[in-house]
């Protein structure tokens, strides 16, 4: 297991400057509590009545029964539960997980994944009907974000329809997602972090024709790979936030990647094709992958499902909550070859941040830990997971030159083309992490916070510094908008950033549909967004959970 480079509070106060003092502060007060209303179980999703934006938290009404209309093609129970999971040699861990089963339809649309704390593989399929009751067994309030997909307001996971420990709530929806990689998770406001952290965090793969049609590799050779960070006790149990306010403000880093729960991956296989599904499900790192013998990654897919076309890239920048897809062909290697999977480092900030490679984390390949061990020099890449050629294989599949149809949002129509939604990306003294000098309130949205259905926006979320001053108290941010999946339409930055800039531009994804981008510092970036179907209460946040929790988070609402 790789250990990583501590980073001390002097050299904390040294990279976001003396103002950060006064966040740290704020970060010890208590977190805000999560709202609780009077609840009946089960509490029914659908038909959840959503009272209109208010400066106080409100609880949903409760309602007994499903959608009396609503015939599911495929119902599925859904559990958070405690358990234990063998993660270490010879140590039980324990977690929380996620644990499903089918009551009605497809048996296959349940996947459990063997030997790991992560939640069983949901295989739907578009136009599928979908009901799904999930049980909250663990000692705190939940509920469950369905990430990517396109769902009514009351379906998505807002944390205003938490429910407490033996409580039910019923979500009903149409799935009307590309195929792709999907995943689903905890959305708790103040605990997400915490409790994506403990072990509950699951992948949801959705098919239709146009994919089924191409001749993917399947079966087994599809595989899954969710990428976490940990940090462990002298127990072997998971140790969270070590370091209080200093791991709250920064984003949580642990010293051990795990790969499908596992630390010290490796997967055994073939010399043929394999397409490899690649979940960022730390907390905060973000990872920027690379075959350690520098052969190009092919990239067939990412958060919205494929790409038009395979893209070929050096490395893969994957932040928090992000997806790709690669293809991956292991013909040209003999047998006996060992391959690794490694994150490498990025290039720090050059003026008021300072400059040099990061080593770690949420900005760099190698590993900030949170312990005292410190193995790996700072810069250095680490290992993500092996990969060991184990088989000759005589199957034989060819990249489709052609994968699916990505149609380009019409930027003409956009009602705001000219005069962008933007989005402030601040650290401000006294509060924390901000959008647009805000932070999150269960129910409240205000005006320029209020789009109308069936129109497109361009949206620009900026960091670029602010409240602090340039440089100050800037980190990534990976940015999640909740709803339908957006396209990314330009970055700038600063030419103060053009180092890290030229660090990790190479990676970057912005074709075919997204739901997460990573905005770094010095950056600008603008998407075009469709906000059609469903109106409501959504949100939108940096998916680093830690500034999620802290209340870098916000409500958008879609009027008629």
């Amino acid at each position: 297991m790789s250990k990583a480079k501590r980073m001390d509070r002097r050299e904390f106060l040294r990279v976001m400057g003396l103002g950060l003092t006064a966040a740290v502060a704020a970060a010890c007060q208590p977190t805000t509590q999560m709202m609780r209303g009077n609840r009946s179980t089960p509490v029914q999703g659908t038909r959840v009545v959503t009272r209109p934006p208010t400066r106080a938290a409100v609880s949903p009404t409760p309602v007994m029964t499903g959608t009396p209309t609503f015939v599911p093609d495929v119902e599925i129970a859904l559990r958070a539960v405690e358990g234990e999971a063998s993660i270490l040699p010879d140590t039980v861990t324990r977690v929380w997980r996620f644990e499903a089963e089918v009551l009605s339809g497809p048996q296959d649309a349940v996947q459990p994944l063997p030997d790991t704390y992560l939640g069983p593989i949901l295989h739907l399929r578009r136009g599928q009907r979908v009901r799904i009751r999930f049980t909250n067994d663990i000692p705190e309030e939940t509920i469950v974000h369905w990430h990517g997909l396109h769902v009514p307001a009351a379906m998505d996971g807002h944390p205003r329809y938490v429910i407490r420990r033996g409580e039910t709530y019923l979500y009903e929806f149409e799935v009307r997602n590309r195929a792709g990689t999907y995943w689903y998770h905890p959305h708790p406001h103040g605990r997400t972090g915490p409790q994506v952290y403990m072990g509950l965090a699951g992948l949801l793969f959705v098919t239709d024709d146009e994919e089924e049609a191409l001749n993917l590799p399947e079966g087994e050779f599809d595989i899954p790979l969710v990428l976490q960070d940990r940090t462990f006790d002298s127990r072997g149990q998971f140790l969270y936030l070590p370091n209080g306010p200093m791991d709250r403000m920064m984003g949580f880093l642990g010293d051990t990647i795990l790969v499908n729960g596992k630390p010290d991956y490796t997967l055994n296989v073939a010399t043929r094709p394999y397409r490899f599904r690649i979940l960022n499900g730390s907390n905060s790192r973000i990872y920027k992958l690379a075959w350690s013998d520098n052969t190009p990654l092919t990239v067939i897919g990412v958060d919205g499902g494929l790409l038009e076309t395979p893209l070929q890239k050096p490395y893969v920048v994957l932040g928090p909550g992000e997806r790709v897809d690669l293809w991956v062909d292991f013909s040209r290697y003999t047998v006996g070859t060992r391959l690794t999977l490694q994150s490498l480092p990025f290039v720090a900030p050059s003026g008021p941040m300072g400059g040099g490679m990061m080593g770690g984390g949420m900005m760099g390949g190698g590993m900030r830990g949170n312990t005292s061990s410190v193995s790996l020099p700072q810069g250095a890449p680490f290992p993500v997971l092996t990969v060991h050629v184990t088989q000759e294989s005589r199957d034989t599949l060819s990249l489709p030159e052609r994968l699916a149809t990505v149609e380009p949002l019409p930027f003409g129509e956009a009602v705001n083309a000219s005069t962008p939604r933007r989005i402030a990306l601040t650290m401000t003294p006294m509060v924390g992490w901000t959008l647009n000098n805000r932070t999150f309130e269960m129910t409240a949205v205000a005006e320029d916070e209020v789009v109308r259905l069936n129109t497109i926006e361009v949206w620009e979320f900026s960091n670029v510094g602010g409240g602090m001053g340039m440089g100050m108290g800037m980190l990534p941010h990976p940015m999640h908008v909740h709803g339908e999946p957006f396209q990314v339409l330009r970055r700038e930055v600063d030419p103060a950033f053009r180092a890290m800039w030229e660090s990790v531009k190479d990676g970057y994804i912005d074709v075919g549909w997204k739901d997460t981008v990573v905005v770094m510092p010095g950056e600008r970036v603008q998407i075009l967004r469709r906000f059609a179907d469903y109106t409501g209460l959504f949100l939108y946040h940096c998916h680093n959970l830690e500034h999620e929790d802290m209340g870098m988070m916000r409500n958008y609402e879609i009027r008629l």
